[in-house]
């Protein structure tokens, strides 16, 4: 058991590495994360300029401020490679050779997702948090930020990181019928954006709304981190919102370990 976790943490530090080794691209992210922020943040100063209430559905202006900017820091570290990778597989014609090695594809693709986390984590999103933090605490005057919360933070967005692998691997699986992806990672992106909250904080939505998307996995990927941070879970809520996430996590990865046993009968190589 030991030698078999071992073999697969050496993807783990592929993952970091890869990210670590391209570093104009993680600059990139970096302006393109704030640019994502600022834009967010002018939306809703407008918004709540042109608004005669101080609050909006539970949301003062710094914890608005502050919510758009996690939500681009969150966007911006917890996505997955994982549905590209398998399709530029697929498109390259090494999906055969990959899928002979002694090595489980599925655990290689979520340990190299890790890497990558772990890097973006330490080279984008703890400097982003930590500067995001100090400009709504001193500038827009934000308030109630609990050290708990904080730290329950990171492994909430662990939790995002996972649901984005295991969504990626299970819309990867077309990429086994039509080789085609980049159409599938738009409609998964979009959908995922909405229903997760990145876009409009869930609270906005209708109340029937709501109560459907609470018991769905889509408000773990970002309305649930940063609810967190900024204390708007109870210690129960907290609870049953990881439970239900841990619990759509492993739903989700037998529906994709059932799928996959399918799609590999399906493969076709092109090239050589």
């Amino acid at each position: 058991m030991k030698n078999r976790l071992k073999k697969y943490l050496i993807f783990v530090k592929s993952g970091f590495q890869t990210v670590i080794a391209y570093r104009g691209s993680v600059f990139l992210w970096f302006i393109g994360g704030i640019i994502n922020a600022a834009i967010m943040c002018l939306l809703w100063w407008a918004i709540f300029n042109a608004s005669p209430e101080n609050v909006i559905q539970g949301y003062t202006f710094p914890q608005m401020m502050m919510y758009m900017m996690l939500s681009a820091v969150i966007g911006e570290i917890s996505f997955s490679m994982t549905m590209s990778e398998i399709g530029e597989d697929v498109r390259e014609g090494v999906i055969g050779m990959r899928l002979m090695k002694p090595i489980n594809y599925r655990s290689q693709l979520g340990f190299s997702t890790v890497g990558g986390f772990l890097a973006r984590l330490l080279l984008l999103g703890i400097p982003m948090v930590v500067i995001a933090t100090l400009i709504s605490v001193f500038g827009f005057g934000l308030t109630g930020l609990k050290w708990y919360n904080i730290l329950l933070f990171i492994p909430a967005v662990f939790l995002a990181v996972m649901f984005s692998d295991t969504l990626g691997f299970l819309f990867g699986q077309l990429a086994f019928r039509t080789q085609a992806m980049f159409g599938v990672d738009t409609i998964m992106t979009v959908i995922v954006g909405f229903l997760s909250g990145s876009m409009v904080p869930i609270a906005l939505f209708p109340e029937w709304a709501q109560n459907v998307l609470y018991y769905t996995p889509f408000p773990s990927m970002m309305s649930m981190p940063i609810r967190l941070f900024l204390g708007q879970l109870s210690p129960l809520e907290t609870l049953i919102s990881f439970g239900i996430s841990a619990l759509w996590l492993i739903v989700l990865n037998l529906i994709g370990a059932l799928l996959y046993k399918a799609s590999v009968r399906h493969v076709v190589v092109f090239g050589g």
